[in-house]
């Protein structure tokens, strides 16, 4: 793909002006450029001062509009043609203000030059300049007659704005560089989308770079509504000093700056590693990009560019960073968080057409003002949704769905089989056969829906499926082995699959933390006990205290082996859970200590602490319902049981093995093994949903799952959170059938919500008080509300090596608080009001920059911001606030162009990643639930949410979202709750309708009969 020689004296003069031109006018691409490889390096250089040309006349500060829109006109004809440039060039130089450069004004007068080089170009690279050109030319005029020195109206119009100056630019080089490297072609959309992004996050940074100097002449590129967020008005810009305001309005631009950065570092990993050139033109922009917006955070105030300028010194540094890691994708990602770990981290919208003229979804609500009518097939949707709803519930009342995991699961299932020797091979072949389905097109299986390879659940599936009889030499086997070594092999796994790993013999049980079971001995008050970690750390733990220390093998009956996913035999591996942190070195080097002395504990201690063990167990075994009701810690206790001496048909290990193989989930020739079930929170969801739909809150259907409800109220038992609580009557319920020792705070609060709904204080008062009264107890010292705990937030124990996975702990979260706040508003009990005023101090100081709330457990911030607001209503707050509107803003900039709203689970990664395009029905309705709990009725938003959920309706009244919902534990563990797509679109449409007045009809009606 070499560039065709230029065979004659004026091209070889053209692309000499070419070379001499362009570090006269752009410093930064005088440097980028050259790296490109030769091919790449005209047709880019050469799309450039075409693009400059334009550039020059919008910026021309003595041409009026009409003036500026002619020439721009003239220019793309000029360009798309090919013919008139050097007539184009002659009349305009002459013409252009006293202040353009000397080079810009010579570039124009040689637009033929440039225009040669151009014609001598790959057709495909000729395409790509020609529309690029285009759009800027046909867009930036629009920008050039609003223009102003009060600022943009909203954040939507600067992405558009950037869009025409800079987001075109990056769509070009991805032509170019597919062009040039075709197999970056695979992802043609997704890498559009972060061209625009990369393009978008260096014009941001020159906004903010240059604010002072637009200022000058009379030009505000900033938006409005962000700084009016935070208290500042534009058109006092330069008449008042900037304050923290101006700084606050500034620092949220300067995050989803740093975002669109790093959507332009991925785009950048997606060139593949051996062009190391085109890696470096986009490495070192990004780098200079950041270092600017590190100096714009680092003095807010400043008053002049030349005050951030990055000097040549850091230029210098970062030209040598990053060649040394151009071809190594997580050192660039290292490097780039490094780099970026000062800067706030936001994730920006990327439209779907980012030049789609601006529309409603960008303006701020106006209650009272008429607005968008009813989309058609309202009524019909809610009664397809509700009759839908009617059929999954079970004959006593409550509801009950899947509740799926990745396929760590399922693979961890065959794996017990081949550890206790008794498999069913019948079931492991249906199992095998869902773990297969769900393996990816990069080889191996993520976390959630769309993700990206997990390198510890791909080891635990491809282990599980050769333990069922699958070839190594299977495509499919073939492709796993190859994406798992290309990550580094089985010996960069996490904790928890290592621990397996040792069972089976694959790595040596130095490879796994130290954990002896002498913990259960510790007393309360040292740094680690029981108390201090979560609930199911807990019952995940213990048996494994058991299993670790007696160094228990598994049975593997067929004696299989993966010893080929090792990059190094494990027995040479040194280190299998490197330390990242101080804290982890502390801890790690008392890890090695605490080993060394192990051989020196008195056999009568560890009998002791095994007993210990064994006794805390079998307190909290649960029957048929299985310890802790959560599949890792059935799978642990079971096994741990039969270390200990227990027989299979022990009522101990039969009911465990019971409650595991309860949780397999048949689909046909495929099953599924879920993690946990969740009938009560299904229930109490659906609940409130019906609530909704039936425009009233006691009506047959729900009274009969609310029944169901009230005879599984938990009110008093040995529950492990009464360790700090021992006066606090009981009242929670569990989040699955049963699980008495850990009743659920956000279960609890949705209940007692729907069951308020009612307005039967005499057959549910008692519950109602009871529940509250347990949840306002269960207040931790910050203010917020956890889902199991109290102030479980001793944070240094997710650094010990054993919790690499980072989620030991039970903190209070956002949108649990926002649960329970939500019932204590509608009660409006007087002796609640220290609660309620604590409660809110936290979620105050919770609220993230950009306005929304974190999603602890649902997807994510829509699902944060959509509690937090449901709770403000319930509490009457007056929703003109700031604070509040700055939420109401977030989920306004979240909608999609289709009217939908959708956020990927990559979103839980600091930096955030995964992927922009989603949309969910789940996450659409959460996204309509809180812009009404905030106020709004008829905005078009709202209507073109609606039409979407009506558009996007099964035929079988349900919807059909393929992505996980929620969170088990961020960037570990993710759940999809299939009952989400049931509930949460009816509860939305049906609250739509109901805002407008509309009465109840068809099946909503039929079930209040």
């Amino acid at each position: 793909m070499s560039q065709a020689p230029m065979q004659t004296d004026s091209g070889r003069r053209a692309l000499a002006f070419q070379d001499e031109i362009l570090p006269h006018v752009s410093r930064t691409f005088a440097l980028t450029i050259p790296e490109l490889p030769e091919a790449l390096r005209v047709a880019v250089g050469n799309a450039y001062l075409l693009c400059r040309i334009a550039d020059t006349i919008e910026d021309d500060a003595e041409l009026d509009y009409e003036t500026k829109a002619n020439w721009h006109a003239e220019f793309v004809q000029v360009v798309e043609t090919g013919e008139g440039g050097a007539d184009f060039g002659q009349r305009l130089a002459p013409q252009l203000a006293s202040a353009t450069l000397d080079a810009e004004r010579r570039l124009v007068a040689h637009t033929e030059d440039v225009l040669t080089v151009m014609r001598d170009l790959r057709p495909a690279q000729r395409a790509a300049v020609a529309r690029c050109v285009r759009i800027m030319c046909e867009g930036m005029p629009e920008y050039e007659r609003a223009a102003s020195a009060d600022g943009l109206p909203t954040l939507a119009h600067l992405d558009r704005y950037c869009y025409f100056v800079a987001g075109v630019v990056g769509e070009m080089l991805s032509a170019m560089f597919t062009d040039h490297e075709p197999a970056m072609g695979e992802h043609n959309a997704e890498l559009n989308r972060l061209a625009v992004s990369f393009g978008q996050g260096l014009q941001m940074t020159n906004i903010l770079k240059d604010i002072w100097a637009d200022q000058s002449r009379g030009v505000c590129w900033l938006p409005r509504d962000v700084f009016a967020r935070h208290g500042f008005d534009l058109s006092d810009l330069g008449k008042r000093p900037a304050d923290e305001a101006f700084a606050a309005g500034l620092s949220e631009l300067i995050g989803l700056a740093t975002g669109h950065l790093r959507n332009a570092l991925e785009f950048t990993l997606r060139i593949p590693g051996h062009q190391k050139g085109m890696r470096r033109f986009c490495l070192w922009a990004i780098g200079l990009a950041l270092l600017t917006l590190r100096k714009i955070q680092a003095n807010p105030y400043f008053t002049d560019g030349s005050q951030v300028k990055v000097s040549r010194r850091s230029v210098q540094a970062t030209v040598l960073t990053t060649n040394l890691a151009v071809a190594d994708d997580d050192r660039l990602r290292h490097l780039f968080h490094m780099t970026a770990h000062d800067l706030p981290a936001l994730t920006p919208k990327l439209a779907d057409d980012p030049a789609a003229p601006i529309n409603d979804i960008v303006e701020m609500p106006r209650p009272g003002v008429a607005g968008a009518a009813q989309p058609a097939g309202l009524a019909e949707a809610i009664d397809a949704a509700q009759t839908r709803l009617f059929a999954d519930q079970n004959p006593d009342g409550h509801w009950r769905y899947e509740c799926e995991a990745d396929c760590t699961i399922p693979a961890e299932y065959i794996l017990m089989m081949h550890f206790v020797g008794d498999v069913d091979t019948a079931l492991q072949a249906r199992v095998a056969n869902y773990i297969r389905a769900k393996q990816a097109a990069h080889g191996g299986w993520p976390l959630y829906y769309g993700g990206d390879l997990d390198l510890s659940c791909s080891v635990k599936c491809y282990y599980a499926l050769k333990l069922a009889g699958d070839d190594v030499d299977a495509p499919h086997m073939v492709h796993a082995r190859q994406a798992i070594l290309a990550r580094g092999g089985a010996g960069q796994v996490n904790v928890f699959t290592l621990i397996a790993l040792a069972q089976f013999g694959q790595v040596p049980w130095r490879a796994v933390p130290f954990i002896p079971v002498e913990v259960m001995l510790m007393p309360q008050a040292s740094p680690f006990h029981l108390s201090k970690v979560s609930y199911w750390s807990r019952t995940v733990m213990v048996p494994l205290f058991i299993l670790t220390s007696l160094r228990t093998m598994a049975r593997n009956p067929a004696g299989v082996n993966i010893r080929e996913l090792f990059t190094i035999p494990p027995e040479q591996q040194r280190d299998f859970v490197p330390a990242q942190n101080t804290l982890q070195r502390v801890f790690k080097g008392l890890d090695l200590v605490g080993r060394s002395f192990e051989p020196l504990i008195p056999k009568f201690v560890r009998k002791r602490a095994i007993k210990t063990a064994e006794n805390w167990i079998i307190e909290r075994l649960n029957g048929t319902d299985g310890i802790g009701a959560i599949f890792p810690a059935m799978v642990n206790v079971y096994e741990a049981l039969g270390e200990l001496g227990y027989p299979a048909d022990h009522p101990y290990r039969a009911n465990t093995r019971q409650a595991i193989d309860d949780l397999v989930f048949d689909h046909g020739d495929m099953a599924n093994v879920q993690p946990c079930v969740s009938p009560v929170w299904d229930t109490g969801l659906a609940a409130l949903a019906l609530q909704e739909a039936a425009g009233e809150g006691d009506t047959p259907v729900v009274r009969a799952g609310l029944d169901w409800l009230a005879e599984r109220q938990v009110l008093d038992g040995p529950g492990d959170w009464k360790r700090d609580h021992p006066d606090l009557p009981g009242g929670g319920w569990p989040f699955q059938y049963a699980n008495d020792h850990y009743p659920d705070l956000d279960d609890t609060a949705v209940i007692a919500w729907a069951m308020y709904n009612t307005g039967d204080g005499a057959t549910y008062g008692r519950a109602i008080t009871r529940a509250t009264n347990w949840l306002v107890g269960m207040q931790s010292s910050n203010g917020g509300v956890a889902a199991f705990d109290s102030d479980n937030n001793h944070e240094y124990l997710n650094e010990i090596p054993f919790a690499d996975h980072g989620a030991l702990l039970d903190p209070p979260t956002a949108d649990v608080t926002a649960r329970v706040l939500t019932l204590t508003g509608l009660l409006q009990r007087p002796e609640d009001g220290p609660f309620i005023q604590r409660a809110m101090a936290y979620l105050k100081r919770e609220q993230e920059a950009d306005g929304s709330w974190f999603g602890r457990w649902g997807t994510n911030y829509i699902y944060g911001t959509w509690s937090v607001l449901m709770a403000l209503e319930a509490l009457g707050e007056d929703m003109s606030q700031d604070w509040i509107q700055r939420a109401v803003a977030y989920l306004r900039g979240m909608q999609r162009t289709d009217g939908s709203w959708g956020e990927d689970n990559g979103t839980y990664w600091d930096p955030p990643r995964g992927r922009s395009d989603v949309s969910t029905s789940f996450q659409t309705a959460w996204a309509m639930l809180g812009l009404m709990a905030a106020g709004e009725r008829d905005t078009p938003a709202l209507a073109r949410g609606a039409a979407w959920l009506i558009e996007a309706q099964g035929d079988d009244g349900a919807w059909h979202d393929p992505e996980h919902t929620a969170p088990g534990f961020p960037r570990v563990f993710y759940l999809k709750y299939h009952g989400y797509t049931r509930y949460f679109p009816l509860w939305a449409l049906a609250r739509y309708r109901n805002v407008h007045g509309v009465p109840a009809s068809g099946a909503e009606a039929a079930s209040t009969d």
